[in-house]
């Protein structure tokens, strides 16, 4: 006696919810977002732009990138994300006018951080700002950059090269 049984609702509103469930996790808005990634190991001075990266998806909320005519401010290898803290606008890291000599940094010297280049053979000082962090290659001829005002450059390049400049960072 099929008719006096109840109705079965229970298995009723499982069924839509079930639906439900399904239609929006089959329909719920994207949440990734284009980040930018390096094609190619990406020097410091670079400028970001579509020849030297291409844009993936992440989840949203991952990273933040960087933006198209960032420069780099360190070496980002080929396939690592262009994430904004290793980028800085035109003119954001090196002031105007300054020039950049690649010198050996002290451990913690942070892009942007004040330095003061101390000329061994004159005791001359020059004030200066770290313009690119260190590299992780061993062999490097220079770990990292200093831009200096360009009335110093020639003094700071040459002390550079004959090893007889010490590097000092601020520390607040």
């Amino acid at each position: 006696m099929l008719w006096f049984q109840p109705f079965p609702w229970g298995r009723w509103a499982l069924v839509v919810l079930i639906a439900a469930i399904a239609a929006y996790v089959e329909f719920r808005p994207d949440s990734n977002v284009e980040f930018p990634f390096a094609l190619v190991e990406i020097s410091p001075g670079d400028a970001i732009d579509a020849a030297n990266t291409e844009l993936r998806r992440i989840p949203a909320g991952l990273m933040e990138g960087a933006r198209p005519g960032d420069v780099a401010s360190r070496s980002i290898p080929a396939g690592w994300p262009v994430m904004a803290s290793a980028v800085g606008g035109h003119g954001e890291t090196v002031p105007t006018g300054w020039w950049v000599v690649g010198v050996t940094l002290p451990d913690g010297a942070q892009v942007g951080d004040e330095v003061k280049v101390v000329l061994l053979d004159t005791g001359v000082e020059v004030e200066g700002v770290v313009a690119y962090p260190g590299s992780d290659d061993p062999f490097a001829a220079a770990d990292g950059g200093v831009a200096v005002a360009a009335s110093t450059a020639a003094d700071v390049a040459m002390a550079s090269a004959n090893g007889r400049l010490a590097v000092l960072v601020s520390t607040g």
